[in-house]
């Protein structure tokens, strides 16, 4: 009887590349491939790359060495690249790394079956000229051979999106548009994964439909801009919420990302008024500097943007907002990056995403006239973390004696006795596991106490408090 052929997958970057990995898998699965955790131990080890900043593509060239190493052990091991880092820089990633088999773009995971075929015959192939190697010529030929490249101008219509193999048995992604138009001058997703393409409305509902009835707890809707969601005959993404919300159980919908420029009313008002939606919004504002935001092309100023907060939190009082802020953009001037530290202030983030400006080839901001030394970068960055790690302990401490809801996502990664909870308003809250009575597992809702407050997560206690409930905005103050 044959080996089952096995597969081990290991995902860089955002929610999207993790959806893109679930989707990969599914593929494999069906192809009759099984999933293992050690990639050293696997037969097929895909890379799925990230190309937004720098550190993420010095990460997948650090990880080229070990799979090198790899390759040299097992030549018969079949090694591919994919992602946003593979579609960007593919002839580079085959001129860097000769050892790889396989390089395609995030469109191109419907051609899998195809290039895994013709990967396994050269492989064959390969096992047939080794038989016939003397010893000492066996080791320059395990690095021999021309990857088999995915079709890089694909659009990503043949994507499979109903062949998705989940991490998680409580909480899923679910991709509802692909690509970007926006083209912000410092991004190179809208070259990366395309122009934006939503799908089709009804084949999301059935497949949220599926996936409430089949016991997921927590649905995520991805896309690199969700609000420019068009399903067609009129249906926008406020009313995709909206429609989700009619599905009738038990669950949480989330959704990121969101460009504020496409934030409308009606979407601020779908959140306030659809119970499964979480009072949470991750809204990158990039810069506090209305001049800095020109120049990185996010066409809205900083007035609109505090407009926007003022508006969520008129509608959505308990919401939380988490943002993306890019420390030393070209031409950033010392009382531009103060205006960023006092948007910070003004806003209150209760947690946000903090990067220094990385060149990325062939973005307009490389272009821009005044960049900035790293160093100065690195000094602003720091200042932004110091000012948002205050502001989140002082959210987090304001936060206790509050009753909130939640999913357990898993244990505490320092102690098996306590689990990680998730807040429907998207807080970390660890809480102890109950002594006695049913035992609680992974994906059960619980509703807590908070008792501590700390700069990275929550201590609550599990109460009894509004237990029962559906799902309403389940906060309260003491």
């Amino acid at each position: 009887m044959d080996k089952t052929r096995t597969f081990s997958i290991i995902t860089y970057g955002c929610q999207m590349n993790v959806a893109d990995s679930e989707m990969i898998a599914g593929v494999l699965v069906k192809l009759g491939f099984s999933q293992i955790a050690d990639f050293k131990k696997a037969d097929l080890v895909l890379v799925n790359t990230c190309a937004v900043r720098v550190k993420p593509e010095e990460k997948v060239y650090g990880r080229m060495s070990a799979l090198q190493h790899l390759k040299e052990k097992n030549p018969l091991v079949l090694i591919g690249l994919c992602g946003c880092l593979a579609q960007k820089e593919r002839e580079k990633i085959v001129e860097r790394a000769p050892f790889v088999d396989l390089v395609f773009g995030p469109q191109s995971i419907g051609e899998l079956p195809e290039l895994i075929a013709a990967a396994e015959r050269s492989v064959n192939h390969k096992r047939a000229q080794m038989k016939r190697l003397k010893p000492n010529q066996k080791l320059k030929s395990r690095l021999r051979g021309a990857a088999l490249m995915g079709n890089f101008e694909n659009t990503g219509d043949t994507l499979p999106e109903k062949d998705v193999s989940r991490e998680s048995d409580f909480k899923a992604y679910v991709t509802v548009m692909r690509g970007c138009d926006n083209f912000c001058s410092y991004c190179v997703v809208p070259y990366t994964r395309g122009r934006e393409k939503s799908r089709p409305f009804e084949t999301i509902v059935g497949e949220v439909e599926e996936l409430v009835a089949a016991g997921y707890r927590e649905i995520t809707l991805l896309g690199q801009n969700v609000n420019s969601y068009n399903g067609g005959h009129g249906k926008a993404f406020p009313d995709l919420l909206r429609r989700l919300d009619r599905i009738d159980g038990k669950f949480y919908i989330r959704f990121m990302t969101s460009h504020p420029k496409d934030l409308s009313d009606d979407l601020i008002d779908a959140m306030a008024t659809c119970p499964h939606v979480a009072p949470h919004a991750h809204l990158p504002v990039q810069s506090g500097s209305t001049d800095v935001l020109k120049a990185m092309n996010r066409r809205y100023s900083r007035e609109h943007y505090l407009s926007l907060v003022d508006k969520m939190r008129s509608r959505i009082p308990h919401i939380t907002l988490t943002t993306d802020i890019i420390a030393g953009f070209p031409g950033e001037s010392d009382a531009d990056f103060e205006d960023t530290l006092s948007l910070l202030e003004k806003v209150r983030f209760d947690s946000a995403f903090l990067f220094f400006y990385s060149e990325r080839e062939g973005t307009a901001a490389l272009a821009l006239p005044g960049s900035l030394p790293v160093e100065v970068r690195l000094k602003r960055l720091d200042r932004l973390i110091e000012e948002q790690m205050r502001i989140t302990f002082d959210v987090n401490r304001s936060m206790v004696g509050e009753i909130h809801e939640g999913i357990i996502e898993g244990f505490s990664p320092k102690n098996k006795k306590e689990f990680t909870v998730r807040t429907f308003d998207n807080h970390v809250v660890i809480v102890k596991a109950p002594d006695g009575g049913e035992p609680l597992k992974f994906g059960d809702f619980i509703t807590m106490k908070i008792t501590e407050g700390f700069n990275f997560v929550l201590k609550g206690e599990i109460t009894s408090d509004f237990q029962g409930r559906s799902n309403a905005k389940l906060i309260m103050r003491p």
